[in-house]
């Protein structure tokens, strides 16, 4: 049994085995009538995205009796066109092929099977764009510009849409466009999407001058490039700047030349105007053109100095304002003021002289010429590197001074090597006035007086305004003189002192104010006979003791103590009202200090001050002064102080003193103390010395020679002039026998005087005695020469 089922399964599986041989040998016969399905046919592409290239489109064909053949057509085609038509596409072994497109189309794909079984697939292409969007760029303006220029852009689209539009300042290629490229935002206008076309806006702002590349790209890759020049902006203001035609001082008008420069838009105009301007200033009506010149220069005139303001515009709007500043037009002339001091006959000319442009030269010469245009200044001296000049000669000289603009100033000035002056004293006018003057008749007799001064070739007058500690003029300290009014303290209702003032300067006379610092009374101590507002009356009869010794009696006469400071004040206020309240020349002090004490002279007088004074410095381990220095001292410091004061309140006004001539005796511890040594060797004492040399040649103890010899010979300073007192009122007298046999004597005393080189003036004393039947001989001669 088991045998034969052995035997059975060995034949079923023969039979089988020959079965499939015969299936493997012939497959079509074999299966023909079982295949009926068509193949399975698949289509894709490898991209729907927008693109500027082809598309590939794969074809998948699978059937179980195989695939004999693939194929494909353009547009929409049925399986009966592929029997005789349509472009075969090789496939590989798994039943695939592929095909690539480049335009947009409707494609159909055939796949026929071994059984004859045909599958049709169609596919559409719509995402190929291979044209290149339009793009347009416009400029706000093309003109020249001080402005933002607004760039705007308008995209054309006949595709997919755009994707993106950047850029980069510079002429670049395609490769440049890297991360650091900019992108502009783009708005889109409209959008087709069924006709794939669009168009997009956007704009960009340029504030500088730029070449600037774009690059536009679609959503399928097609570029466009396109470079843009911006070169109309210019926000530059232009460059200003200026030159004048001449720098150095002129009295002409001046050619501003202005320069404009402007590399960018180039000038359009220029304007000016007088002074400090804005551009809000500068009106159609208001400026002044400038025509400039192809290379941007231009001029105007100025003929005064100031502040000139330009107005620069370039072409693109843009504007600068420039300053000129013009200070050397000088059309003024110098102001030129001329002085002199004369000193040992010489004169020193001072000049002071301002003006804006500086000073050029200084000339002068002797003469009058008022003429700026004279030939002979062409050959004047020139002293223009000093600021003074020495004459030797008087008369008139002209000083011209030129500025460096060139506009000159002549000044002339009448100088007087000698002072030559007569002294008026109070017994003229006690003469003259007998009970005091109403005004008409004082003004009568001091006009007479002076003319008849200028008549005796004299240049100056010394007239006594305060001979017995009054005042002939109106005083906060002392009481109206009676040789004034009549009586002591009594206002005459005139202003003596202002007219002579102003009589003497009105015909070319100094004036110099005559005091006696310390005399009150002469022949008399009776204080009642003082008025009452009489400081030394005030003083006796106040109920202060402590001030009864600032008046002091001595030899019949009233003093004002030289050793109390309160009196010495009084003195000084004095002083101080006239040379502030008159145009006076000079403040002239007399003989009067210290009289002649004599032999008691350590015991008398102010011995009682000088003992305090003694004991004040023992106190202090100080040696005190010998009663007679001490007493110097006191006049020096009346002295100093005066002349400190006077050049305080007006420097150019004199501080003179003319003691008396007898040297030796002024030396004398007895008497004056006056220090005519220490005032002639120092500075800040006195202007001038006036010794009063009333002696002849002949003099055995004083004479006239040998006394002007040593008074010269003291003469140390370099600032204190020496005038000669000369005694007129002696020509033709008995006191000396010269006086009385030789009429020449007062001409001789001039004459050696200027012989010396050294005599700076005369004083002669005194008015009255010019015109007196006595001295007449003697007068006449002198007058000969003065």
């Amino acid at each position: 049994m088991l045998r034969k089922i052995r035997r059975s399964y060995i034949w079923t599986l023969f039979f089988l085995l020959l079965t499939g041989s015969v299936l493997l040998q012939k497959p079509e016969a074999v299966f023909a009538a079982r295949d009926t399905a068509a193949p399975k046919l698949t289509v894709t592409q490898n991209t729907a995205a927008p693109t500027n290239g082809k598309v590939n489109v794969t074809v998948k064909a699978v059937d179980a009796s195989g695939i004999k053949t693939v194929k494909w057509a353009y547009d929409k085609k049925s399986a009966s066109y592929f029997k005789s038509a349509g472009k075969a596409l090789k496939v590989n072994s798994k039943g695939i092929a592929s095909v690539a497109y480049s335009a947009n189309r409707t494609y159909t794909f055939y796949a026929l099977d071994k059984a004859g079984n045909a599958a049709v697939k169609t596919i559409t292409i719509s995402n190929i764009d291979t044209k290149a969007p339009a793009l347009t760029v416009g400029m706000s303006t093309k003109n020249i510009t001080n402005q933002d220029v607004i760039l705007t852009f308008s995209v054309k689209e006949t595709g997919k849409g755009i994707g993106s539009l950047q850029y980069l300042t510079g002429t670049k290629k395609a490769g440049d466009f890297t991360k650091q490229a900019k992108s502009l935002n783009l708005k889109t206008v409209s959008s087709d999407t069924k006709k794939g076309i669009y168009t997009y806006t956007a704009s960009m702002t340029v504030k500088t001058n730029a070449v600037f590349t774009f690059l536009l790209k679609d959503k399928a890759g097609n570029k466009v490039f396109k470079t843009v020049t911006v070169n109309n902006i210019d926000k530059t203001a232009p460059v200003f700047s200026y030159t004048l035609s001449d720098a150095a001082p002129t009295n002409k008008s001046i050619t501003v030349q202005i320069k404009g420069e402007d590399s960018e838009s180039g000038l359009a105009a220029a304007y000016y105007m007088s002074g400090e301007k804005t551009i809000e200033d500068f009106t159609e009506s208001a400026r002044k053109e400038i025509t400039l010149n192809s290379d941007g220069t231009g001029s105007f005139s100025v003929s005064a100095n100031g502040n000139q303001t330009v107005l620069l515009l370039d072409k693109a709007g843009n504007s600068t304002i420039g300053a000129v500043n013009v200070t050397n037009i000088d059309a003024q002339k110098p102001t030129l003021a001329l002085n002199y001091s004369a000193l040992k006959q010489k004169a020193t000319i001072t000049y002071t002289v301002k003006d804006a442009s500086g000073i050029g030269k200084i000339k002068y010469l002797k003469g009058s010429n008022t003429s700026t245009t004279s030939d002979k200044w062409d050959s004047a001296k020139d002293v223009s590197s000093a600021s003074s000049f020495v004459v030797t000669s008087g008369g008139t000289y002209s000083v011209m001074a030129e500025d460096k603009a060139g506009n000159r100033v002549i000044e002339t000035i009448d100088i007087q090597l000698e002072f030559k002056a007569v002294w008026i004293s109070y017994l003229e006018f006690a003469s003259y006035g007998k009970n005091g003057f109403t005004e008409e008749s004082f003004k009568k007799t001091v006009n007479t007086m002076f003319d008849n001064v200028v008549s005796l070739k004299m240049n100056a007058v010394v007239v006594q305004v305060r001979p017995y500690g009054d005042a002939m003029y109106p005083s906060a300290y002392f009481p109206w003189s009676k040789y004034i009014s009549g009586t002591q303290g009594t206002n005459p209702g005139f202003d003596p002192l202002a007219y002579m003032v102003k009589a003497a300067h009105d015909r070319g006379l100094a004036f110099h104010a005559w005091l006696n610092p310390y005399r009150v009374t002469t022949g008399s101590t009776d204080y009642s006979k003082l008025s009452k507002d009489n400081p030394a009356r005030v003083w006796k009869e106040d109920s202060d003791a402590s001030n009864d010794r600032n008046v002091l009696s001595f030899g019949g006469n009233l003093y004002y103590n030289p050793a109390v400071k309160q009196a010495q004040d009084l003195i000084l206020n004095g002083i101080r009202e006239i040379v502030t309240n008159y145009d006076v020349d000079g403040i002239h002090f007399d003989d009067y200090f210290y009289p002649a004490l004599g032999s008691g002279y350590k015991t008398n007088f102010d011995a009682p001050e000088y003992q305090a004074y003694a004991e004040v410095c023992k106190m202090n381990n100080v040696t005190p002064m010998t009663i007679a220095n001490w007493r110097r001292y006191n006049v020096n410091t009346l002295v100093r102080n005066a002349y400190s004061m006077i050049k305080k309140i007006k420097p150019d006004v004199e501080f003179g003193i003319s003691p008396g001539g007898f040297i030796d005796s002024l030396a004398s511890d007895q008497a004056y103390y006056v220090d005519v040594k220490t005032w002639l060797s120092s500075n800040g004492y006195v202007d001038y010395i006036c010794p009063q040399i009333y002696w002849t040649f002949s003099n055995s103890t004083y004479p006239y020679d040998k006394t002007l010899k040593k008074w010269l010979s003291y003469r140390t300073s370099s600032t204190v002039k020496v005038y000669v007192g000369i005694a007129t009122y002696r020509a033709g007298s008995t006191l000396e026998k010269d006086w009385k046999n030789d009429p020449d004597v007062l001409r001789k005393q001039v004459e050696y005087g200027r012989d010396t080189g050294l005599v700076d003036g005369y004083v002669f004393f005194r008015y009255e005695f010019f015109y007196n039947k006595t001295t007449k001989p003697g007068v006449d001669r002198l007058l000969d020469i003065l």
